[in-house]
């Protein structure tokens, strides 16, 4: 399963990330490679209104993103690709956009769409669910097993025997 997301559409829906943070795209995109670790998904991140010298295709870990430049918009570039999928390959990706006309469009195409709210709450509680590791932590399922009173007072014995 791969996502195709619209960033710029996604950001807003980020809790911590705004649009004019100066680093949005690259705290979006650390997320996004934390989510798809997890999640073991591919993740096409559309980005518009790339800078002339930002090359088009750039991979990020599992996270490949498209720069779209300013003569078209990651909406038409989604759309495009969508169109584009064979009928085997579209029904393995899922459009993250909240725009109507991009969610029509890809879903006439045969793709699956979901809105960047939708998917922002999804990714939420990947992250924060205790059966996922977080970044810098472990969760409750990656520490040692609990013992129980009975278990703790004969390791005492053992070790102060020594």
């Amino acid at each position: 399963m791969e996502y195709f997301i619209d960033g710029h559409n996604l950001i807003p829906k980020v809790n911590g990330i705004r649009l004019s943070d100066e680093n949005d795209e690259l705290e979006l995109l650390e997320r996004l490679q934390e989510y798809a670790r997890l999640t073991r998904r591919r993740c096409t991140v559309f980005f518009d209104k790339a800078p002339d010298n930002k090359t088009r295709d750039e991979s990020y870990g599992t996270v490949h993103v498209v720069y779209v430049t300013h003569h078209t918009k990651a909406d038409e570039e989604i759309i495009a690709r969508v169109n584009d999928l064979s009928k085997a390959r579209i029904r393995e990706v899922i459009v993250v956009s909240s725009d109507q006309h991009v969610q029509w469009q890809c879903h006439r195409a045969g793709a699956v769409t979901m809105t960047s709210e939708k998917f922002a709450a999804d990714m939420m509680k990947i992250f924060v669910s205790g059966s996922y590791p977080r970044k810098g932590k472990k969760s409750e399922t990656h520490l040692e097993p609990k013992l129980s009173p009975r278990e703790v007072d004969e390791w005492l014995e053992i070790f102060s025997k020594r």
